[in-house]
């Protein structure tokens, strides 16, 4: 896999298709780029360039740095980097959790990046009240790493309560990147997501053209937190994915899929 220096860390990104339509793919929080495998394959074949990153310490792309640099504000300016690196100047953004709220913290700082927004189970504000818990699983990752009452806990953040039992082979998948990774630097990944600052004060700058998705049994950002990005952020459509947890383009690729793709044509 490609890899290219970016303030002190070498990023692994892939770098598919041609064109001048480009996605970028920001995955979510203890993921990596393959959570958009099945999106990216439809969109390359619908002749669009699709490029996405494997964030600071997680997937293929190395730990590195003090806290501050893993910062949503900081993987903001790396992927900016990046891609201006790729001699990329504006994309579609589809984040996911963490990727959008890279997102969000970006767009302020570089409107005339976006084309437009792509939103999937993501929120603006911060969430104190899960800190507790979410922060005590990260210690206990960060001190153990992936044993088996942790990672049933990640399903239950993850995932409707169904979609083990359904696709096992593709929730086991996600368990031994989960066992096999530096601890240290998703421990670092982690924090400063799960212990983040509230910007929805900053959402009502965004004019891009945004999708909103959200699947309807996400419970680490229930489908409120989208209706507040829907009534807040200008020229927005939100699509709820039924029978999907907070990795819905894991749970339901295809139902996302065909969002984002019927929001790209109606951009056309």
């Amino acid at each position: 896999m490609p890899k290219l220096d970016i303030n002190g860390v070498q990023y692994n990104y892939i770098d598919r298709g041609a064109g001048d339509q480009v996605i970028f793919w920001g995955h979510g929080l203890m993921y990596n780029w393959h959570s958009f495998e099945p999106q990216i394959d439809h969109f390359v074949a619908q002749g669009y360039r699709c490029i996405a990153i494997d964030w600071r310490g997680q997937g293929e792309t190395a730990g590195g740095g003090d806290a501050a640099d893993y910062s949503m504000y900081r993987l903001g300016d790396d992927a900016l980097a990046l891609l201006q690196g790729l001699g990329v100047q504006r994309c579609h953004w589809v984040g996911l959790s963490m990727g959008g709220m890279v997102a969000l913290r970006l767009y302020p700082r570089h409107p005339e990046l976006f084309q437009s927004l792509v939103l999937i189970d993501t929120s603006a504000a911060d969430a104190p009240d899960l800190l507790p818990g979410y922060t005590q699983m990260a210690e206990t990752y960060r001190a153990v790493g992936g044993v088996p009452p942790l990672l049933e806990a990640l399903d239950n953040v993850f995932y409707t309560p169904a979609f083990p039992q359904r696709s096992p082979d593709v929730v086991e998948y996600w368990h031994a990147y989960w066992r096999s990774a530096d601890r240290e630097s998703m421990y670092k990944a982690v924090m400063p997501v799960i212990d983040r600052d509230d910007v929805t004060d900053t959402i009502d700058a965004i004019s891009a053209p945004t999708l909103i998705i959200v699947g309807e049994a996400d419970n680490a950002t229930p489908p409120p937190y989208s209706e507040v990005l829907n009534s807040r952020i200008k020229n927005s459509q939100l699509v709820r994915i039924p029978e999907a947890g907070h990795m819905s383009s894991v749970e339901q690729p295809a139902a996302v899929t065909a969002a984002i793709d019927s929001f790209l044509r109606g951009l056309a």
